[in-house]
């Protein structure tokens, strides 16, 4: 008797997987030497933060790119302890390797997590969750929300993976914490949730349109780096002294002139 059942799916047939997306902040901004040492810390700060959340990383299927990096997860990986624990110890490793560096060093990243349909291809993946989860990962919102705050990581997750492992809830985060936002990239629409580990999220501007947003440190000064592709920007502090902020290798430097005097 012949046996037609299918194998289980694999990246090269049709399926849904976990999916992970990595863009590191402010690379395309770096000079050559910033985007070797951000090429070779990425992959060592994943290693530790899915070593310590007890996944094994050799297992991933991934597709790296310069600034980021495309990961499939095997289809028995806990959804719950990637969002969970692997976030929690991304967010841990990258405040130990910033802690002692200047803005300018500091890796930033955003990370997007969806459940959703991929495909093995000749370059790499292809799929409507390969799509959709790089959008999240560079999606205005997801800059927005490291731009207008000091954040190492911002975190997105798609409608499903928020309804289905975060709501529920089947992991230790306040759902309260996270916040919705509708992603407008190209031709599509998603709806998504972001949450920014040790910050809140809830007190950033995310309109990417909106200048000056105060940033979510609670000091009332002017956002200094508005948009991914800001390369300056002037300001006013409360104390009226003009500020010059110039993206610097994805970080700020900071000048000050006295207040002129015609105002």
């Amino acid at each position: 008797m012949t046996d037609n059942r299918r194998p289980a799916s694999t990246p090269d047939e049709f399926g849904r997987r976990l999916l992970i997306s990595t863009d590191v902040r402010g690379y395309g901004r770096s000079d050559d030497v910033r985007q070797h040492e951000i090429q070779d810390v990425l992959p060592a700060v994943l290693a530790v933060a899915a070593d310590r959340a007890g996944l094994d990383r050799a297992r991933w299927l991934s597709q790296p790119a310069g600034d980021g990096e495309l990961s499939v997860l095997p289809d028995d990986v806990s959804e719950a302890r990637v969002v969970d624990d692997f976030v929690r110890e991304l967010h841990a490793e990258l405040r130990r390797r910033n802690r002692h560096l200047l803005p300018a060093a500091r890796m930033r990243l955003r990370l997007a997590v969806h459940h959703g349909v991929v495909r093995k291809a000749g370059m790499g993946f292809s799929g409507k969750g390969v799509v959709e989860v790089s959008r999240l990962a560079d999606s205005a919102e997801a800059h927005v929300a490291l731009d207008r705050s000091d954040a190492e990581l911002v975190l997105v997750v798609s409608q499903r993976v928020f309804e289905d492992t975060i709501g529920q809830p089947h992991t230790t985060y306040d759902p309260g914490l996270f916040r919705e936002v509708e992603v407008h990239n190209k031709e599509s629409r998603l709806r998504a949730w972001l949450l920014l580990p040790g910050h809140d999220i809830r007190s950033v501007n995310l309109d990417p349109g909106h200048p000056g947003a105060a940033d979510a440190s609670g000091t009332g000064d002017r956002a200094l780096d508005e948009a991914p592709s800001a390369q300056h920007n002037i300001v006013r502090s409360n104390t009226g002294t003009v500020v010059q902020a110039r993206d610097v290798h994805g970080g700020i430097t900071l000048g000050s002139q006295p207040p002129s005097s015609d105002r």
